[in-house]
């Protein structure tokens, strides 16, 4: 599409997303060839497709028409939590791709591991998973030379997270598979796969909610590995 259209990277994908929302009826022939499986759709990374434009919310619609029951899970890599201006960037990209796509919604914490590599942690890691009381994050803004520039703008961006309150984060470290396993829970529970159907003699409705709930609780556990 690049080479064709003379368009850089950022316009071809847009025009690729665009053309695959014009001719969906592909996209649906070959889902329908997999059947019941559990699908996994990797979305490019380029953050305009999710927080303006429109092709990837109406491919998302017509997923849902098809009964496909969708959850977003929204990657970003840890060690943004090192720099407070990066992190309410994250912050704030995190929340606009939730309103705009409109669906169950897991925001990840990546590479958990390589965190620190990066430069220490202002707070305790379970100050940024749950998007706590940002107010104390201002103050470190304050200390910098060039972020304290925007003092207000800054009070602004992190008032508007809290006033949506919705943005919140699990960890993931892709080497241990108890952390894999634990977000894959968290995953099904928010389709509702870890359900499976209403028919009689499910357990597995019951089996799940006495399975205990993953997610945050876990934090320290993660913050002390």
């Amino acid at each position: 599409a690049m080479e064709e259209l003379r368009l850089g990277p950022n316009g071809g994908m847009m025009y690729c997303m665009e053309f695959l929302e014009k001719n969906f009826d592909w996209l649906e022939e070959k889902l329908k060839a997999l059947g019941d499986d559990y699908i996994l759709f990797d979305f490019p990374g380029q953050v305009e497709l999710f927080t303006h434009h429109n092709s990837v919310k109406v491919i998302i619609e017509k997923l849902q028409k098809l009964d496909y029951r969708l959850v977003t899970v929204h990657l970003v890599d840890a060690h943004y939590c090192t720099d407070p201006t990066k992190y309410i960037s994250v912050l704030l990209l995190s929340l606009k791709t939730m309103l705009q796509i409109e669906l169950p919604h897991i925001n990840v914490l990546s590479k958990v591991d390589l965190m620190e590599s990066y430069g220490k942690l202002a707070f305790n890691l379970e100050f940024y998973t749950e998007v706590q009381d940002l107010s104390y994050l201002l103050q470190h803004l304050d200390e910098d030379p060039f972020a304290s520039r925007f003092k207000e703008l800054n009070k602004a961006l992190c008032d508007l997270v809290e006033d949506f309150s919705l943005v919140g984060f699990h960890t993931l470290c892709i080497e241990d598979k108890k952390s894999v396993l634990k977000l894959t829970q968290v995953i099904d529970r928010a389709n509702g796969y870890a359900f499976g159907g209403l028919t009689h003699g499910n357990e597995s409705i019951m089996m799940t909610a006495i399975s205990g709930e993953p997610g945050f609780h876990d934090i320290m556990d993660v913050q002390e590995r």
